[in-house]
This record gives structure tokens, C-alpha cells and sequence, in this order.
């Protein structure tokens, strides 16, 4: 654990950025019940369409699970970084809502957590930062309403490293 004082985000950054959250998060909620109306995605077939694009939605949603562990294991750990974390961590719960469908992911088992506060900020923005990848990298083979959601999420998550870099400075 860390004798350090607890390390917390400056409110007016808190702010802002909680509120461009909150529009984002329920901007994914709007966009995931949208209708690809335009016809874009419709030289896609069948089942192995509709497969595959729950596969990618159930993978992504996999994946905010064992984000949102890895915020629960560092606040485990470091219980000072709670005032910097919940808020991210509520965006990520948040996410991971907008992505399930009927059933919901299995808990993911959270990740071993450094002993040091900074090297657990430093796994976290690399954890967001590699998802908000994954994500984007997702989005050519998403049909358009899931890869508006893939986009949001993913921005969502650059916005979160950055935050995350505030808290460790």
C-alpha cells in the first residue's frame, strides 16, 4: 500500500470531463438501440452476419468486464486512488451495461495489482489504452450501430487515459 496522501483529480477537471462522460455514456445508450435504416451493412447474409456481430458485441462486452475488474482490483489495492477511480470506473460499469444483451458476461478475475499506486495508474492507462484500440481497430467489420457504440466506447476510453495520467501527476 501506499503511505502517500490519496491522489485525486482536480474538481474543475472532474467536472467537465464527468459531464462529457455522462453525454457520451448515454449517447452509447442511444446509439446502440439505433437501426441501420440506410442500408449500409446489408451485402452481409444471414446468421453468420448476425453471428459474428453478436460475437464482436459479446467479446466487447468480455472485455469491459475485465476493465471494470481491473478498476475494482486497483481500488482493492489501493483504496487512496478511489476518489480518482469511481467516476471512470461508474463510466466503464456504464459501458458495460450498454453492451449487454440478454446475457450478461461472465465476471471477469481481476488482474494482479502492482504494490505501487503509480505502477497501478501506469497498468490501468495501458488497459484503457489498449480497449479503446481493440475498439477501434473493431470497427471495420461492425455493423454501423455497433460501430458507432465501438467509437463512442473507444473515445470514451482515450478520454479516461488521459484522466487516469492526471491522477498519477
Amino acid at each position: 500500500m501506499s503511505s502517500g496522501p490519496p491522489i485525486e483529480l482536480p474538481r474543475r477537471t472532474l467536472l467537465l470531463t464527468g459531464g462529457a462522460l455522462a453525454a457520451l455514456t448515454g449517447l452509447t445508450g442511444l446509439l446502440s438501440g439505433c437501426s441501420a435504416a440506410d442500408g449500409a451493412g446489408q451485402d452481409r447474409t444471414g446468421e453468420a452476419a448476425a453471428g459474428g456481430d453478436e460475437g464482436l458485441r459479446r467479446r466487447a462486452a468480455r472485455d469491459s468486464s475485465k476493465l471494470l475488474a481491473h478498476y475494482d482490483a486497483t481500488t482493492g489495492a489501493h483504496p487512496d486512488l478511489a476518489g480518482a477511480l469511481t467516476p471512470l470506473r461508474e463510466t466503464v460499469a456504464a459501458q458495460l451495461t450498454a453492451l449487454q444483451e440478454d446475457d450478461a458476461p461472465a465476471p471477469a478475475s481481476a488482474p494482479p495489482v502492482p504494490s505501487d499506486a503509480s505502477a497501478a495508474l501506469d497498468e490501468l492507462i495501458t488497459a484503457e489504452r489498449t480497449l479503446a484500440e481493440e475498439r477501434l481497430r473493431a470497427l471495420e467489420g461492425a455493423p454501423p450501430e455497433l460501430a458507432r457504440l465501438l467509437a463512442s466506447l473507444s473515445a470514451a476510453g482515450s478520454v479516461h487515459v488521459y484522466l487516469l495520467g492526471e491522477a498519477r501527476a
